[in-house]
C-alpha cells in the first residue's frame, strides 16, 4: 500500500521506508518533507482511532516541538477504517541510550561531555513539563520512546501510546485513554506488578521515570536501582524499585545497598539536584511528593551555569564547588567515561605555558631550602616574677593562724613540760584544737595556688607536644617527594612513548580484536537468558559490548553468580566467545591513525601536567616553608606567655609557703656543702 487518505479525504502517497517496529512502520511523505506517516501492521480499533482523532484535534505548538505527535489520522480510503497518523518527521536523533550509555557514546556523540548530558536531561524535564501542561501522561516512560540530537535537543516518539485526555468535542462516555503498555524497570514502585492494561497514570507516576532518564544521564548509565545488595539472595531491579532500595542515596547502607564500583559520587551532586533524586526514589511517607518535571528543569538549568572546566582534561566539566575533579579520580581508578578530544584545545597542549626547561625548573625546586626539623623550644622568662600580693583579708587570716597556732603549740609545750608522760595526748589535743579554731580561707588559697601550677605546667607539656607535631617539615618534604616524582617520570615520558607506539604495532591483533568486540553491543545482540533487567544491570556494572564481557567483570555484577546467575554469566561468555571465532584478523590495515593520535595525545597532556606543577613547584614549596616558619614563630610566642604564666604560678606558691622554700634552699646549700 503507497497511498492513503488524510482527514479531509486528500491522498497522500508513502515514501521510503524510514523506520519499522512490532506494531508498525514509519515511512517518509512524498511532498511533504517535514513530517511522516505511521502506518500500523494491522488494522486498529473503533478506541484507539478515536484516541488518534483526538490527539490530532489537540496538536499544538508547545507539543510538536517536543514530542512527535499526531497531527492527522490517516485511512486506507476516505471514508475507510484508520491505518495510521501523520507525524513531524523526527531527523537526526538518536534514542537516549546511546547518549548516556558510555560505549554509546564514543560513536554517536564523541564531542558530548557532562555538560551536555545535563543540557540534554534540562531539555527532557522541558519536555515532559510540555506534555503535562496540556493535560497529558507519557505513561511508558523508557529509553526507546526518548531521542536526542547532536544539539541536545529532545524528542518523545511513540507518542500514540500517551495516555491521552480527550477534549469536549468528543462523544466518548470516558474521557480519558489510558496508556496500556510500559516497562517495568522505568515503572513506579506503587505500579509495579500491577497489570498496565487500563491501568490510569499520573504526571506523579511520569515524575518516577523522569528521574531514572536524569539519573541514567548524569551518572552514565547507571541504574539507580542497580547496585549492590547485602543480603543473601538477589535482587533484581523491579524488586529494589518495588522495595525504594535507593542505591546511591545517603540512605542507601539503611537499605543494604551500595553503589556500583566506578560511578560518580552521589556527593559530588549539589544539594539542589542530589535531593530531588532522594525524593524521587524514597517512600511516599518519607518525602511531600515527587518533584514535578518543573522542578527538575530549574535545578538542572541552574547546574548548567555552575560547571567549570578541569585544569588536565578540558573533555571534564564538574561543579564548581568541588575542589578536585570527580571525572580524573574515575580515570585514575581505571573507569575513562569523557576521553581527552583528538585534537588540542588552544591551552591544553601546554602552548600557554612558558618555554620549559627541565634542569633549570628543577634548580629552582632545589634552591628552596627546607625549614630544618627545628626542635621546639621551651622558653623561660627573662625577668623577676613578682608574686601576687595577698588580700588585705587574707593577710589577717593568715595572722590570726600564726597566733593561734602558737598559742597551742606553746599550751601544748607547758602542759608537755608538767606531765610528760602524757605528751602524746597533750600534742593530739593540740592538733585537734589547731584543726578546729585555725580559719580555712588560708588553706583553700594554697590549694588554688597549687592547682593553677600542675595546670599550667600541664599545659605547656601538650603544647610542646603539639608544637613538635606542627611545627616539623613533613609537609615540605612530602611536596618535595612528590616533586622529585613527577620529575623523574618527565625524564622518562619520552622513552613510555616509543613503547607504547611500539606495542600498536605488535599487538595489531589483538587491537582489532577489541575494537571488534567493543562494536557488538549487549543491549542489540539477541543472547540467550538476558533480560532486559539484566542488560540494564550489566551497564550500571559498566559491562554495555562484548569487549566488556570476563569473567572477573561479571563476578561482580548482582544476579551473575549465583543461582541463575551461572547461566546467564555462561550465556554471555558464550556469545563472545562465538564473536572472537567468527571475528578475521586484516594486516593490510596497519596501525589505526587514530589509536596513534590517541596515545600522543595521552602523553602530550601527562606532559604539559608535569609541566604546570614542576613550575608550580617552587612557589608552592615556598609557601609551605613559609607556613612552617611561621607556624613555629606563632608556637614560640605561645609557649613564651605559657612559660610567664607557668613562672608566675611557682611564684604566687612560694610566696603562700616561704618557710618551705627558705627550708628547701637551706637544704640544696647543705648538700651542695658536703
Amino acid at each position: 500500500m503507497t497511498k492513503l487518505y488524510d482527514a479531509a479525504g486528500q491522498p497522500l502517497e508513502l515514501g521510503d521506508l524510514l523506520g519499522r517496529g512490532g506494531e508498525g512502520a514509519v515511512h517518509a511523505l512524498i511532498g511533504r518533507p517535514g513530517f511522516a506517516a505511521k502506518i500500523y501492521h494491522q488494522p486498529i480499533g473503533t478506541h484507539q482511532a478515536l484516541k488518534l482523532a483526538s490527539m490530532a484535534r489537540q496538536a499544538h505548538p508547545a507539543l510538536l516541538d517536543f514530542a512527535a505527535w499526531p497531527v492527522a489520522v490517516l485511512r486506507v480510503r476516505p471514508e475507510g477504517p484508520v491505518q495510521g497518523f501523520i507525524m513531524p518527521k523526527v531527523e537526526g536523533y538518536r534514542e537516549i541510550h546511546s547518549l548516556y550509555g558510555p560505549a554509546h557514546r564514543r560513536k554517536t556523540f564523541p564531542q558530548a561531555d557532562w555538560s551536555f548530558l545535563v543540557h540534554a536531561a534540562r531539555n527532557l524535564a522541558s519536555a515532559f513539563a510540555a506534555i503535562h501542561a496540556r493535560g497529558h501522561v507519557i505513561g511508558d516512560v523508557n529509553p526507546g520512546n526518548v531521542v536526542v540530537s547532536a544539539q541536545a535537543l529532545i524528542k518523545l516518539i511513540d507518542c500514540d501510546s500517551f495516555q491521552i485526555q480527550i477534549d469536549a468535542r468528543t462523544a466518548a462516555a470516558d474521557p480519558l485513554f489510558p496508556c496500556d503498555v510500559g516497562v517495568p524497570q522505568f515503572t513506579a514502585p506503587e505500579l509495579q506488578g500491577r497489570p498496565f492494561h487500563g491501568l490510569r497514570r499520573t504526571p506523579d507516576h511520569d515524575a518516577f521515570g523522569l528521574a531514572l532518564l536524569c539519573f541514567h544521564l548524569l551518572f552514565m548509565g547507571r541504574h539507580p536501582f542497580a547496585g549492590r545488595y547485602q543480603g543473601h539472595d538477589d535482587m533484581p531491579i523491579e524488586r529494589a524499585i518495588r522495595e525504594y532500595r535507593f542505591a546511591f542515596g545517603r540512605h542507601a547502607a539503611t537499605r543494604q545497598m551500595e553503589p556500583p564500583p566506578h560511578t560518580l559520587p552521589f556527593t559530588a551532586l549539589p544539594a539542589s539536584v542530589a535531593d530531588l533524586f532522594e525524593r524521587a526514589f524514597a517512600p511516599p511517607s518519607l518525602t511531600h511528593g515527587r518533584p514535578a518535571a518543573r522542578d527538575w528543569f530549574h535545578a538542572l538549568e541552574r547546574l548548567g551555569t555552575e560547571l567549570r572546566i578541569c585544569d588536565q582534561n578540558r573533555a571534564h566539566q564538574y561543579p564548581r564547588r568541588l575542589t578536585d575533579c570527580p571525572w580524573c579520580a574515575l580515570e585514575r581508578a581505571g573507569a575513562v567515561f569523557f576521553p581527552a578530544p583528538e585534537r588540542f584545545p588552544p591551552g591544553e597542549t601546554g602552548t600557554d605555558l612558558p618555554a620549559f626547561d627541565l634542569d633549570r625548573v628543577w634548580n629552582r625546586i632545589l634552591a628552596i631550602t627546607p625549614p630544618g626539623e627545628n626542635p621546639t623550644p621551651t622558653p623561660t622568662p627573662n625577668a623577676a616574677i613578682v608574686p601576687t600580693p595577698f588580700p588585705e583579708a587574707l593577710r589577717r587570716v593568715r595572722h590570726r593562724n600564726r597566733i593561734a597556732a602558737a598559742v597551742i603549740a606553746g599550751a601544748a609545750s607547758l602542759a608537755t613540760g608538767m606531765h610528760w608522760p602524757l605528751g602524746w595526748l597533750w600534742w593530739l589535743l593540740a592538733a585537734v584544737a589547731w584543726s578546729l579554731l585555725r580559719d580555712p580561707a588560708a588553706r583553700r588559697e594554697g590549694q588554688r595556688r597549687r592547682l593553677a601550677l600542675l595546670a599550667a605546667r600541664r599545659e605547656g607539656m601538650e603544647l610542646r607536644a603539639a608544637g613538635r607535631l606542627e611545627a616539623i617539615q613533613q609537609p615540605f618534604t612530602a611536596k618535595r617527594q612528590a616533586l622529585q616524582t613527577q620529575y623523574d617520570r618527565y625524564r622518562d615520558l619520552a622513552a613510555e612513548l616509543q613503547q607504547a607506539l611500539q606495542r600498536l604495532e605488535t599487538d595489531q591483533r589483538q587491537i582489532q580484536l577489541h575494537g571488534f568486540l567493543d562494536s557488538q553491543f549487549i543491549d542489540a545482540a539477541q543472547i540467550p537468558g538476558i533480560y532486559t533487567t539484566d542488560q540494564m544491570a550489566l551497564a550500571s556494572y559498566g559491562i554495555e559490548t562484548a569487549a566488556d564481557v570476563s569473567p572477573e567483570a561479571l563476578r561482580g555484577v548482582p544476579g551473575f553468580g549465583r543461582h541463575l546467575g551461572r547461566q546467564r554469566t555462561a550465556a554471555l561468555l558464550a556469545w563472545r566467545q562465538d564473536l572472537e571465532r567468527r571475528f578475521r584478523f586484516d594486516p593490510r590495515q596497519g596501525v589505526d591513525p587514530a589509536a596513534v593520535a590517541s596515545v600522543r595525545h595521552r602523553y602530550a597532556q601527562e606532559r604539559t601536567r608535569i609541566e604546570r606543577e614542576l613550575l608550580a613547584g617552587p612557589d608552592e614549596l615556598a609557601k609551605i616553608k613559609g607556613a612552617i616558619l611561621q607556624h613555629r614563630t606563632q608556637i614560640e610566642t605561645v609557649l613564651i606567655h605559657q612559660a610567664l604564666r607557668e613562672a608566675q604560678a611557682e611564684a604566687d606558691l612560694r610566696a603562700f609557703r616561704p618557710s618551705l622554700d627558705r627550708l628547701r634552699r637551706w637544704r640544696r646549700r647543705l648538700l651542695a656543702g658536703g
